[in-house]
């Protein structure tokens, strides 16, 4: 299998393949039997032509049905689902699929090739490659949101550890320059 260190690692690599999927109109408490039975964190949900229509997760079940106090058995995986639903392609480079998920703020992601469904992507998959990976992708979410840039007054810049997004070499020096992570050699 491919690192993370290798910067050509596509998603394609390490998604997982058959993502386990729920048709629009079943009900929650059979998507969670499906999730436990599959040990899986969340579905991806199907239109009856087997386009996809959202996606459920663990998280929607915790707080749109067990807090709010809904009964499973009465309610639909459509009702709970997040949707529309970001999807990505299998060819784009697992670092940036990270750089994705951090910006949207999602632990899943379905893939694609030219539009048709081919795998998920979840950060599992991205932790068992690079456990760094998410926290590098996480902070560079975090320093680059509008809010965070608005209240960030100081004059110096701010380093931290990574991959760098031009030349793909480790840093513990990368700084943000024009929305990428950089090395000291890539940000002249």
């Amino acid at each position: 299998m491919e690192t993370f260190e290798d910067p050509d690692v596509r998603i394609q690599d390490v998604m997982s393949v058959n993502p386990i999927i729920i048709k629009k109109g079943q009900t929650v408490r059979k998507a969670a039997g499906l999730m436990k039975e599959a040990k899986v964190g969340s579905l991806l949900v199907l239109e009856d032509d087997g386009s996809l229509s959202g996606i459920i997760t663990e998280m929607d079940i915790v707080f749109k049905i067990v807090a709010e106090g809904l009964d499973p058995e009465k309610t639909n995986v459509e009702d709970i689902m997040s949707h529309p639903v970001h999807s990505i392609e299998g060819t784009m480079l697992l670092r940036k699929a990270a750089k994705v998920m951090a910006e949207l703020n999602v632990r899943h992601l379905p893939v694609t090739k030219e539009g048709d469904l081919i795998g998920m992507l979840t950060e599992n998959d991205i932790i068992e490659l690079s456990p760094a990976l998410l926290d590098i992708t996480r902070e560079y979410a975090r320093i680059s949101s509008p809010k965070e840039i608005e209240e960030y007054d100081e004059p110096e810049r701010k380093e931290i550890a990574g991959y760098c997004e031009s030349c793909g070499i480790y840093s513990d020096r990368l700084t943000m320059t024009n929305g990428q992570l950089l090395c000291s050699e890539c940000d002249r």
